[in-house]
């Protein structure tokens, strides 16, 4: 037995190897993805006021206990604006009997100070409501800054942005209220996320596909050479191979992305009176986004957000895996590409 598993020592350890990697990167990644209703309540059973940085003192807990719920959003924004004002609140609670707590809902919840309630900023009241007014009810920001992984004053224990993890290790996304240089590192993670969604897929397919259409359509195949001679990677920088690509490529990717930046600078400047959101560029063909209730386009933009950084992890393991190995990615699975 000891000789034959020594005869299988080289594959069996390999595979171990990337096993465990996954499974780190996995529970490293599993934080980021998982929603706060997710989190234990219990050491938070005692509220707290709220952030320091807010302009006036309020108490933790409404008189008048009142349940908020998405449905309960919808509800209030009669007119479908997405935001509820002070009168549409004050309409919506008196039915509730809790009339007398709007001025107290809306300095909790309107963490930007333009009268209103967007649904990211009530989703950060319902945390609140849960878990306590502290860092608006972010468990995450909370437990990173007790360990000192995170700026006491970082912005990201004020925002109401959907996402918020609080992974600032280099402390990039500002201090205090002001979240300007956090909404450009929004954009930015946004659309390097939409970037790797896409490379995640097309890495793979790729891979597959290339040789059986090369030869069919008798053009060269651009695939890198792997470590053998039926090996063959997606060119890159670390597998080679990206001197064979038309530069006519290149330069369609150049002026494509220097238009999508054009379009963020002119709508940029709208991030603070509320009228565009990072990472919004009206592209929405299928209608799967206009028309549908806050909570479910909010559902929808955390979803991105959490595939765009997962994609973003893939796509860098993508490129490691196959320069350390040798072998595609199609090829460490187990799946045999056309070349094949």
């Amino acid at each position: 037995p000891t000789r034959a598993v020594a005869a299988h020592a080289t594959p069996t350890t390999i595979n171990m190897l990337r096993t465990i990697a996954i499974f780190a990167i996995g529970c490293s990644s599993a934080a980021a993805f998982m929603p706060m209703s997710a989190l234990p309540t219990r050491a938070v059973a005692a509220r707290s006021g709220v952030s320091a940085r807010r302009p006036m003192s309020v108490g933790p807990v409404m008189q008048n206990k009142i349940d908020l719920t998405p449905e309960l959003f919808t509800r209030i924004d009669t007119d479908g604006s997405g935001m509820i004002d002070a009168q549409e609140l004050r309409a919506g609670l008196s039915q509730l009997g809790g009339a007398s707590e709007v001025d107290r809902i809306m300095a909790r919840a309107d963490v930007n100070g333009d009268g209103e309630i967007s649904y990211d900023e009530y989703v950060r009241l319902m945390n609140m409501e849960k878990f306590g007014d502290d860092k608006g009810g972010n468990m995450f920001v909370r437990r990173l800054q007790t360990s000192g992984a995170l700026n006491k004053d970082s912005v990201l224990g004020y925002t109401a942005m959907v996402g918020n993890k609080g992974f600032d290790p280099l402390g990039l996304a500002g201090t205090g209220s002001d979240e300007t240089t956090l909404n450009g590192y929004r954009e930015a993670e946004i659309k390097h996320g939409r970037l790797a969604m896409l490379a995640a897929l097309g890495w793979p397919v790729a891979e597959e596909l290339q040789p059986f259409l090369a030869s069919a359509l008798g053009k060269p195949d651009l695939l890198a050479a792997g470590k053998d001679a039926i090996s063959e990677r997606a060119p890159s920088l670390l597998n080679g191979g990206l001197e064979n690509i038309s530069p006519a490529f290149f330069a369609t990717g150049i002026v494509f992305s220097a238009a999508i930046e054009f379009l963020a600078l002119q709508w940029g400047g709208k991030v603070e009176e509320g009228e565009y959101q990072p990472g919004d560029l009206g592209f929405d063909p299928l209608g799967l986004y206009k028309g549908k209730d806050e909570a479910t386009r909010y559902d929808y933009r955390l979803k991105e957000l959490n595939n765009g950084r997962l994609a973003m992890v893939a796509i860098t393991w993508y490129a490691f895996e196959e320069f350390l190995t040798g072998r595609s990615i199609l090829e460490n699975a187990g799946i045999d590409n056309a070349v094949n």
